[in-house]
C-alpha cells in the first residue's frame, strides 16, 4: 500500500512538471486587449487607461446604422449622430467649426472668417475653394447655417482608411463622382466609399490633422514652414517627438482635446500646461545651469529647431500678386517651373513665388500674443505692412526670443483709404479674378460681398506675416551651440535689433559672454577693479585663454552677499566641476564618466588646471600633473615599453577620437592608433580554434552588427525555448510518456503496488 502511495505521488509530480512546461509558454503570451466601449469614445480610442488596460474602439463594421450605402457626407453624419448624440454640438462650439476666435486680451475678433493674409488673402466671396478645409459640408457663401448638425463632417478627422478627401472646390464635400482636378491635368479624383470609411473610423492622426494643416495656403508646406506632408511619417532626424518608429507623437499628444475642443491657438499662444515643453521636460531640463538660465528669455524652439522646412518639402517664402494675370499667347494659363527644383514659380492666377528649404528662422521677442492688422485698419503704404505683428519686447517679462518664419508678399490694397482689400478670386462669374484676370471688378465685388467700404482705387503694397516655429524638433546633437549666437560675425541673433544696447551687444557677441567693461568707474564686476588688489592674478588672467575671450572674474567668482560690494562682501569660488562645465559642456560630460568624478572627494577641473592661466598644475617637482596623485603608477611607468618609446600618461589616457579625453579611458581605439597593424580580431582567433563563450560572443556580435562590423556567428542558447529548471522544451516528452504509461497500468490493475499486495495475500 505504501508503494502505491509513493507511485501516485510520483504521478502527481509528473503532472505538476507538465503543467509547469505549459505555464512557462503561456506566461510569455501577449496580454489580451480588452474592449471597453464606454472608454473607447471619440477622445480615448486606442488609449491606455489609468488601470493599465488598453482599450480599443468598438468595431463599427457591426453597427446596423452603418450597414448601408451612403450618397453624401451628411448622410454619414446623420448615422453617426444616432449614437454620438452630443458630438455635433461639441464640434460646433469649437474654432474648427466657427472659424472665429475672440482674443481675450486684445478684444479682437479673429479667426479665418475675419482676418486677412498675404497668401490666399481672404475667404469671403471665395468660400467654395477656401472651405474645402472646413470641418463641415456646404459652406458655399455667407448664408451657411452654422447650426445644422448634419453639416458637421465626422469623417475628415476620424478616417483611418486614407481614402477620404475633401474635393478642393466642393465647399467641404468629397467628390461623389469621378472628377478631374486641376482642369486639364489628367488627375482624376475618385469618390470615396463612404460606408467603408464610416465602418473604419478611429482616433485622429497626423494624417487626418495634416489633411488640412499641412496644406494651408493652397498647397503642401505653403504657410507654416514647420508643418507639411513630411510630418505624416517622420523619422527621428526630422522630429524627435513625432518619429514614427520612436515616440510616435500624434498631434493630439500635445494639442490635447476635451469634448472636441483642441487646445492651442496661433492667435494666442499663452498655452495651457498640456502644450508647453515644460509639461514633459520640467522648467530646468538641462544638466548645466548655464543653459537653464536661458529659459527665461529664450524659447526652447529657438535652439532645438535650428531650421524649418527640413523634410524635403519646400515652403513658400514670398508671393507677389502684382505680377499675376499674364497669359500665354493663346489665352491659356502661363505656368513656369524652376528648371532645377521643379517648383512652380509663376502662375497666371496667383503671380510669382519664391521657396525655401532648410531655412534658418528669424528671431524676435514674442510673449504669445498676436495683434492683427484687420481689414478696416489704415496703415502707411510707404512701409511694409505687418499683418500679424507678434507682441513682446526686451522689456516684456513674459516675452522670449522665438524662431519665426517671415512670409513676405505683395498684395492689393485700397490706395485712397490705405486699407487692405478682399479680392473675389474664385467663382463661375466673370468678376472672379481667376476667370477675368481684372483686379478692379474682382476687388469691387469682393469688398461689396463683405460689406466693406472701397474707394474704387487700388494699388499694391508690401506685406509680411509671422509664423511661430514649433514643429520639426531636431535631435539634441543638432541643436544650436553657444557659438551659433555668441559670435561677432554671422551669428543667429542680431542683439542690436533685439533691443540690446551697444555694450550688451558687444558682450553677448563674444563667447563666453563677459561682464567686463572698459570704464574703471564701473561697479565691482569689472575685471579692471580686481587688478587694483590682485595685480599678479590679473596679469595671469590677461594672457590666458579666458582673458583673450573676455571671461571676467565674476564669471567664476560670486559675491557671498550680493547686497554688499567687495571687499565688504567676500568673493567666493565654487571649485566643483559644474562651474567650468557651464561653458565647457563636452569636457564636463566626459569628466563625469571618469574615475576622477567618481572619487569620494571628486577631483574637479581646478585640481588639475590653474583657473587663472588654464595651465596644468604640477606640484612637488613632478614632471606631469598625473604624478601629483598617481605616484605608484608614476614609479612603475619608467620601466615600461611605453616609457621607453617616449610616451607619457596622456598619450594613452587622453588619446582618443571618441571624446575630449577627459574621461581618461584607455579603450581599443586608443591602442589601435599605434597598434592598428597588429590588432587581433575575433575572426582570426576563431580560425585558430579559440573557445569563446557563446553568450558573451553573441553580445559582442550584436554590438559589432550595430557598428557595421561582420564577425563569424556562433549561435547563442535559445533562451526563450527553455522550460523550467533550464531544460529545453522537448524534454517534456519524458514526463508526459511516463504519465500515459503509468496511467494505463493503473487502469489495467497492473501497477507494481497491486501485484505486491496480491503476493502478500
Amino acid at each position: 500500500m505504501r508503494r502505491k502511495q509513493i507511485y501516485m505521488a510520483t504521478l502527481v509530480m509528473i503532472m505538476l512538471l507538465t503543467i509547469g512546461f505549459i505555464w512557462q509558454d503561456s506566461a510569455t503570451a501577449a496580454p489580451v486587449l480588452q474592449q471597453d466601449e464606454a472608454a473607447a469614445g471619440d477622445e480615448g480610442a486606442g488609449a491606455e487607461t489609468e488601470d493599465g488596460i488598453v482599450t480599443i474602439p468598438p468595431d463599427h463594421r457591426t453597427f446596423a446604422e452603418l450597414q448601408q450605402e451612403f450618397e453624401t457626407g451628411p448622410d454619414v453624419t446623420r448615422a453617426c449622430l444616432s449614437c454620438h448624440v452630443n458630438a455635433a454640438q461639441e464640434v460646433m462650439g469649437t474654432s474648427h467649426w466657427t472659424w472665429e476666435y475672440e482674443n481675450p486680451d486684445t478684444g479682437q475678433i479673429l479667426g479665418k472668417q475675419n482676418v486677412i493674409n498675404n497668401f490666399c488673402v481672404a475667404i469671403e466671396s471665395n468660400e467654395p475653394r477656401c472651405t474645402s478645409c472646413h470641418t463641415g459640408y456646404g459652406w458655399t457663401d455667407n448664408t451657411f447655417d452654422f447650426s445644422n448638425e448634419e453639416a458637421v463632417d465626422c469623417l475628415v478627422c476620424h478616417d483611418t482608411t486614407g481614402t477620404y478627401a475633401k474635393f478642393p472646390t466642393a465647399a467641404g464635400h468629397p467628390t461623389y463622382e469621378p472628377k478631374e482636378f486641376p482642369a486639364g491635368s489628367g488627375i482624376i479624383w475618385e469618390p470615396p466609399d463612404l460606408a467603408e470609411v464610416a465602418q473604419n473610423i478611429g482616433p485622429t492622426s497626423r494624417e487626418t490633422c495634416g489633411s488640412c494643416h499641412f496644406y494651408g495656403g493652397g498647397a503642401d508646406g505653403v504657410k507654416h514652414g514647420d508643418m507639411d506632408s513630411s510630418l505624416a511619417n517622420p523619422d527621428y532626424a526630422l522630429d524627435v517627438h513625432m518619429d514614427a518608429e520612436g515616440l510616435d507623437f500624434t498631434c493630439t499628444t500635445c494639442h490635447t482635446s476635451d469634448g472636441h475642443v483642441v487646445s492651442g491657438s496661433r492667435y494666442s499662444m499663452n498655452s495651457t500646461d498640456e502644450e508647453t515643453c515644460e509639461s514633459c521636460h520640467t522648467a530646468v531640463p538641462h544638466q548645466y545651469d548655464m543653459l537653464n538660465q536661458h529659459i527665461d528669455r529664450i524659447a526652447c524652439q529657438t535652439c532645438h529647431i535650428p531650421e524649418y522646412a527640413r523634410g524635403g518639402v519646400p515652403t513658400k517664402m514670398y508671393w507677389d500678386w502684382s505680377v499675376a494675370g499674364e497669359l500665354n499667347e493663346d489665352g491659356t494659363l502661363k505656368l513656369i517651373k524652376d528648371p532645377e527644383t521643379g517648383h512652380l514659380i509663376y502662375d497666371s492666377r496667383k503671380g510669382s513665388f519664391e521657396y525655401g528649404e532648410d531655412v534658418a528662422p528669424s528671431y524676435i521677442w514674442f510673449n504669445g500674443e498676436v495683434e492683427y492688422t484687420l481689414i478696416e485698419d489704415a496703415f502707411d503704404p510707404s512701409q511694409p505692412v505687418v499683418i500679424n505683428p507678434p507682441q513682446g519686447s526686451i522689456t516684456d517679462e513674459d516675452a522670449r526670443i522665438w524662431p519665426m518664419k517671415v512670409f513676405a508678399g505683395i498684395q492689393p490694397y485700397d490706395s485712397i483709404n490705405n486699407t487692405l482689400v478682399i479680392p473675389h478670386l474664385y467663382g463661375p462669374d466673370d468678376a472672379a479674378y481667376w476667370r477675368g484676370f481684372e483686379w478692379a471688378p474682382a476687388i469691387e465685388v469682393g469688398m461689396a460681398y463683405a460689406g466693406l467700404p472701397y474707394s474704387g482705387e487700388y494699388g499694391f503694397v508690401e506685406t509680411t506675416m509671422y509664423w511661430p516655429i514649433t514643429h520639426m524638433v531636431a535631435p539634441a546633437d543638432e541643436a544650436l551651440q553657444c557659438n551659433d549666437c555668441h559670435t561677432p560675425e554671422n551669428g543667429r541673433l542680431d542683439f542690436a535689433a533685439l533691443g540690446y544696447d551697444e555694450e550688451a551687444a558687444q558682450r553677448l557677441t563674444h563667447f563666453p559672454p563677459t561682464l567686463a567693461v572698459e570704464e574703471l568707474d564701473a561697479p565691482h564686476f569689472a575685471s579692471q577693479y580686481c587688478q587694483e588688489c590682485h595685480a599678479d592674478v590679473h596679469g595671469e588672467w590677461l594672457t590666458s585663454t579666458h582673458g583673450e575671450k573676455g571671461v571676467a572674474c565674476v564669471n567664476c567668482h560670486k559675491l557671498a552677499d550680493p547686497e554688499n560690494e567687495h571687499p565688504t562682501s567676500a568673493y567666493t569660488i565654487d571649485k566643483s566641476g559644474e562651474v567650468c562645465g557651464a561653458c565647457h559642456l563636452n569636457e564636463h560630460a566626459d569628466w563625469e564618466m571618469s574615475g576622477h568624478a567618481a572619487a569620494d572627494d571628486a577631483i574637479a577641473c581646478a585640481d588639475c588646471h590653474n583657473p587663472h592661466t588654464q595651465q596644468l598644475k604640477i606640484a612637488n617637482g613632478h614632471t606631469t600633473v598625473c604624478e601629483n596623485c598617481h605616484q605608484d603608477e608614476a614609479h612603475q611607468m619608467p620601466d615600461s615599453t611605453h616609457a621607453a618609446a617616449g610616451m607619457s600618461c596622456l598619450d594613452c589616457h587622453k588619446n582618443t577620437e571618441l571624446n575630449t579625453g577627459h574621461a581618461f579611458d584607455v579603450a581599443s581605439d586608443t591602442c589601435i592608433l599605434c597598434h592598428a597593424q597588429d590588432a587581433h580580431t575575433a575572426n582570426s582567433l576563431l580560425e585558430l580554434g579559440a573557445e569563446v563563450s557563446p553568450t558573451t560572443l553573441q553580445e559582442r556580435l550584436d554590438g559589432a552588427e550595430a557598428a557595421g562590423v561582420q564577425e563569424t556567428a556562433v549561435a547563442a542558447p535559445d533562451v526563450e525555448s527553455q522550460g523550467i529548471v533550464g531544460l529545453p522544451q522537448w524534454t517534456a516528452v519524458f514526463p508526459i510518456l511516463g504519465l500515459v504509461i503509468g496511467g494505463a497500468w493503473v487502469v489495467m490493475g497492473k501497477d507494481p503496488g497491486h501485484r505486491h499486495e496480491d503476493k502478500q495475500q
